[in-house]
């Protein structure tokens, strides 16, 4: 599956978060004054007030069916947490939710990023808890250079949740040199919080990627983007989801992603 491709502007609705169509929300920019010396910076929230959903190209819709659109997903903000929701109205489709929040500011590749979440898939069918199946649940942190390379520079990660998947259990990592998704470990898929950190320094061309305090082997890279990216520098934290692959269902189960206790320290270097 190829990574996903975002950018936005801020904004907020009665759902706690603005909702666009990824390629709308990348052809828009709206960068903010560059810090003149970089300076400590230091974000977080208990759920994703102020983040923004977009629409991810992790989706499917079978001939015959209406094309995923913006009403089949929801971000919606509790306080406590926020909670993903794919595949609102069970349709025969796979649905793509991703959540992102969004600093601009040319100082960014100045800075080492230390970024953290809790997350968890409250419905998710598991030998102690029957309930719906679900594609993957993924996240990361990337930053854009417009003004330079013109490359998304960071890391990724998706564990992989569909039972009927080979890599059912697998947590992967994307790779710049594979050009898609290598398997670096295995966990479980249970119904309890976990806790994703990440750290990219790009000075040094390093990324770590933990999930509940274990580290997975990933790497740092750098990707091309469509020509119409903006001009801007901008890092975003992201948490993303995608629902069951219908097959030949007439319908499929809305997949559910909690979310809280986010965290996001920019350290300069």
């Amino acid at each position: 599956m190829n990574r996903r491709t975002f950018l936005g502007v801020m904004g907020a609705t009665t759902l706690g978060a603005v909702t666009m169509t990824a390629e709308s929300a990348m052809a828009q920019a709206n960068p903010d004054t560059p810090s003149a010396v970089p300076s400590p910076m230091n974000f977080s929230g208990s759920d994703l007030t102020g983040w923004e959903t977009v629409v991810g190209d992790g989706i499917y819709a079978p001939a015959g069916v209406a094309a995923v659109a913006l009403s089949d997903i929801a971000t919606i903000d509790a306080g406590t947490h926020s909670s993903l929701l794919m595949n609102v109205n069970e349709r025969p489709i796979m649905a793509h939710n991703i959540a992102f929040n969004r600093i601009v500011d040319d100082t960014l590749f100045d800075y080492k990023h230390d970024c953290s979440y809790e997350f968890r898939m409250p419905t998710l069918d598991t030998p102690t808890n029957p309930g719906i199946k679900a594609q993957t649940v993924e996240g990361g942190l990337f930053i854009w250079d417009g003004g330079g390379n013109r490359r998304d520079h960071g890391l990724g990660f998706q564990w992989v949740l569909n039972p009927w998947d080979p890599k059912y259990g697998a947590i992967q990592t994307w790779s710049m040199s594979r050009a898609g998704w290598t398997d670096t470990g295995y966990l479980e898929p249970d119904n309890e919080w976990h806790l994703f950190e990440a750290m990219v320094d790009h000075r040094q061309n390093k990324a770590c990627i933990l999930l509940d305090g274990e580290e997975f082997s990933t790497k740092y890279t750098q990707r091309r983007k469509p020509s119409y990216w903006g001009n801007e520098t901008a890092a975003r934290l992201q948490v993303e989801a995608i629902s069951l692959d219908p097959g030949t269902q007439t319908s499929a189960p809305t997949h559910t992603v909690d979310v809280r206790n986010w965290t996001w320290d920019c350290t300069p270097v």
